[in-house]
């Protein structure tokens, strides 16, 4: 390994002869246009050789895929006349003058196929996969072959998330696209570029690959300001107000969402998203709050949270781009204040030996949430500089007000839960000569207090608590988190060298108490624990790519240093190993096929607050009881994918297989009483090992001669594990079926159908002889009819499960009115049968549980949409 590193570093760079095309592109008044598309085609043929895109001064640059005399380069942009021409390759630089067509919108309208591709990038028409009731871009993307949209607003194509969304080239939101997707009107977007394989670092475009996926919107032409305003209200006692102006233009874009409602409408899904771009960038992601303490509301599977979601929910949020310099500044602001209001009842059936204990509650509950956000992002990514600065501080209050009733007992409990973060992260790429130097920095504090208090319940029986009126728990959680990292980057022929030294230092602190009561500085119990991981690393990661085959290799290496005190204990546990954790990849394209495997191997250890000693209590019935050192887990994970694309036929279909095995020395035990508590404790167990595999497929097909959409997904999963319930080891093995598939066609003229049928099938067998097993299933049609003006929609889902007697019907019903292009009425109605619960059902081999799930009532709101443009 020692010769590797020094071969890498003092390997001469050897660029490997290749055609480069470059010049400007520019409007009959000489002015630069940006997103112009240049493709370079053999002479007398469609073959691609290679293809640009004008950047904000115009300027294009590509290299060739193979070594030409002449070659015909075409060059288009919204708004202009399409401009072709012959040339001799050795003239440079080229440039091309577009002239405006008041047409062309017009002839794309007609003419333009359903997707296209350019090189790496797929184009896919909106106008051919919109319909009617369509209102955002999110609406659109959720037809469109081989992307998909989760309920958050996450998406992902061929099965792998997304790890930039654009519009027009830029990336103001980040990881909370979702906020754009789900509020930029259709009509304003031209196209939907799929860029696959996407590298974000342009100076790294052609050095270091991606395998990842992005999205860029293409807006119409002239399209400036859009948005939409919307104010409704109904009964029972229900108000919807929202605005979401939107600029956009080649030096600012700005996108501001305010919202006010109590109508079940869900405008939090995208506050907590995730950054994928910075996961794979700094190997982790900002801090999330770990809250040990209270109740979180119950979510559901089978309905849309606009279907049970009782709340008062107010939030906005302002999103700002400009050029600075040579870059471009954001400023990121959101805020909201949430209430939700649950009700619920349940029966919780824990099957032990020879013997069931039955525990049923109900409760009532109120959960409020504020949060405050706010980001400030300098950034300049070009072919030649790439620097970015991201500032970020947050900070969240959640409190739980609840009451239960368990065994005929009253239960009264409140829970505070605040969480701060501060933080920073630096990236900044180098090149000297044929070298490329990346750096990547992160420092970030968080600082999280709780407090739960709670009166009556099972565990005052506990001799702890024996002598409490009322019970207190106090936790307190800070982290100090530094990360840095340089990659030394030569490319030489078709081999990248991707050397990565890294360090992470981490400090975290847990502090616990059990005070006499709220005032008393006394305590009952009280610990501290602190826990330190020093971790330097390095990854002599070497890449080849030749035509359709790409390997990449990865051999971490890193010596993991880590120490956990006990003050209670007075006692310290301490790692010091040198890991050695390969992670490989492989990708073979043809004929529109791609086939990829991958294997990693890693070792992960537990950290605070997963460990901790002493007694935590989670909830009025439940608590955590450990006392453990730094425990491991080792994991071996294979992959396996084939997709396939018939851009010409819109059809694409991907599937994949994952095989998971781990090895602990440690386990999970639960002990529960006959009056419902729960304690839970971690354990040593030697060769703890567990199995996890997964079989995903997908298929979607748009026929375009009937304008039909027919998606399908199926999925075949199995895990195998250990479970202790009271003091039994047993084997806990859960196996399922999932599948869905949804037709959107066309019945007759103005009449339109969606229908989906969507099943899941689950067996649990524990002590390798009690069995469960369930299966739910849910079929959905929606009738839709338009004519001129008038939208009329009929919803309706049905719903089937092995837990419940009758099936469930839930109906929804909706009209619109459009006065003109930018003034539409809508009235809706729904929940028509007026269901007050359901009975939602969650199974393992060794525990049921049965929650009857209140649903909103049925409810009438009339909206008024304008639009804003």
């Amino acid at each position: 390994m020692k010769f590797l590193f020094i071969l890498i570093m003092i390997t001469p760079s050897y660029r490997l002869y290749s055609q480069t095309i470059y010049g400007t592109v520019t409007n009959e008044k000489v002015k630069p246009i940006s997103g112009a598309s240049v493709i370079a085609y053999k002479t007398y043929n469609e073959n691609i050789l290679g293809f640009g895109i004008s950047d904000k001064d115009g300027l294009f640059k590509f290299s060739l895929k193979e070594n030409q005399d002449s070659i015909r380069i075409v060059c288009r942009s919204l708004g202009y006349t399409l401009t072709e021409k012959i040339i001799n390759v050795s003239t440079k630089p080229i440039h091309f003058t577009l002239a405006v067509s008041n047409q062309y919108l017009k002839e794309l309208e007609v003419k333009a196929k359903p997707i296209t591709e350019e090189g790496d990038t797929l184009n896919y028409n909106v106008a051919t996969f919109e319909k009617e009731g369509d209102e955002s871009i999110e609406d659109v993307l959720k037809r469109m072959p081989g992307i998909d949209v989760n309920e958050d607003g996450k998406i992902s194509y061929q099965g792998r998330i997304i790890n930039k969304f654009y519009v027009e080239g830029k990336d103001l939101m980040g990881s909370q696209y979702s906020i754009t997707s789900k509020n930029l009107p259709k009509n304003a977007v031209v196209s939907v570029e799929v860029l696959k394989d996407h590298q974000p670092i342009k100076m790294l475009k052609d050095v270091v690959y991606s395998i990842d996926p992005a999205i860029n919107i293409v807006l119409k032409q002239g399209v400036t300001i859009t948005g939409n305003i919307e104010l409704g209200g109904g009964i029972p006692n229900i108000w919807y107000g929202k605005v979401t102006p939107m600029v956009f233009n080649k030096k600012h874009q700005t996108i501001n969402v305010l919202s006010s409602t109590n109508s079940g409408q869900d405008e939090l899904s995208a506050f907590n998203s995730v950054n994928l771009f910075d996961y794979l960038e700094f190997g982790f992601i900002e801090s999330n709050p770990q809250f040990l303490l209270g109740n979180t509301p119950l979510e559901s599977s089978l309905f849309n949270k606009s279907e049970y979601n009782n709340h008062r929910t107010h939030t906005a949020t302002t999103n700002y781009l400009t050029g600075l310099g040579k870059g471009d500044l954001k400023v990121n602001i959101d805020t909201y204040y949430d209430s939700r209001f649950q009700d619920l009842s349940s029966n919780s059936i824990y099957f032990i030996r020879n013997d069931t204990i039955e525990i049923p509650f109900s409760q009532h509950s109120t959960f409020t949430t504020k949060y405050l956000k706010t980001r400030l992002t300098y950034e300049h990514n070009s072919e030649k500089n790439y620097f970015k600065n991201d500032f970020h501080f947050k900070v969240s209050n959640r409190n739980e007000n609840s009451e239960f009733i368990q065994n005929e007992e009253y239960i009264p409990q409140t829970a505070d839960r605040y969480f701060y973060s501060i933080g920073n992260k630096f990236s900044k790429v180098l090149k000297l000569r044929n070298t490329y130097y990346k750096i990547n920095l992160y420092s970030e504090y968080t600082n999280t207090p709780e407090q739960l208090n709670f009166i009556g319940g099972p565990l005052m029986d506990i001799e702890i608590f024996r002598n409490l009126n009322k019970v207190y728990q106090k936790t307190h959680q800070n982290n100090v988190k530094f990360y840095i990292s340089t990659n030394i980057i030569k490319k030489w022929k078709r081999i990248t060298f991707d050397t990565k030294f890294s360090l992470n230092y981490e400090w975290k602190t847990l502090s616990s108490s059990i005070p006499i009561n709220s005032l008393d500085e006394n305590n009952i119990y009280n610990n501290k624990m602190e826990y330190l991981s020093i971790i330097p690393m390095v990854n002599p990661a070497i890449n080849y790519k030749h035509k359709n085959v790409s390997l990449t290799v990865n051999p971490y290496i890193s010596l993991q240093t880590r120490k956990l005190i006990n003050h209670l204990l007075n006692e310290e546990s301490f790692v010091k190993q040198l890991i050695f954790e390969p992670t490989t990849y492989i990708k073979y394209n043809t004929l529109g096929v791609k086939l990829e495997g991958s294997y990693k191997y890693s070792n992960n250890y537990t950290e605070l607050p997963q460990i901790y000693s002493g007694l935590i209590i989670n909830n009025y019935n439940n608590a955590n009881q450990k006392n453990t050192p730094i425990l491991k887990t080792k994991e071996h994970s294979f992959r396996s994918n084939i997709s396939y694309e018939l851009t010409a036929a819109s059809l694409n279909l991907y599937a994949s297989y994952e095989y998971n095995i781990t090895n602990k020395d440690w386990i999970q035990s639960y002990e529960v009483s006959e009056d419902g508590v729960t304690l839970i404790q971690t354990k040593y167990l030697d060769n703890n090992d567990g199995v996890n595999q997964k079989i995903k497929s997908n298929f979607d097909w748009f026929l375009l001669s009937t304008k039909t959409m027919i998606k399908g997904n199926i999925e075949i999963g199995q895990n195998v594990e250990n479970v202790i319930l009271n003091n039994e080891v047993n084997k806990n093995t859960n196996s399922h079926l999932s599948w869905r598939v949804m037709l959107d066609f066309p019945v007759i003229r103005n009449l339109n159908i969606s229908t989906y049928l969507n099943e899941y099938i689950s067996k649990s067998i524990y002590k390798e002889q009690n069995q469960v097993n369930w299966r739910q299933r849910i079929l959905g049609i929606e009738l839709q009819f338009s004519k001129k003006k008038h939208l009329f929609k009929w919803s309706n889902k049905w719903i089937t499960h092995t837990f419940v007697d009758n099936d469930f019907l839930y109906m929804d019903l909706s009209y619109q009115y459009k006065f003109n292009k930018k003034t539409r009425l809508i009235l809706t109605a729904q929940n028509l049968l007026n269901h007050h619960s359901y009975t939602q059902t969650t199974v393992n081999s060794f525990q049921s549980n049965l929650s009857y799930f209140y649903l909103r009532p049925r409810q009438f709101m009339a909206q008024i949409k304008f639009k804003i443009h």
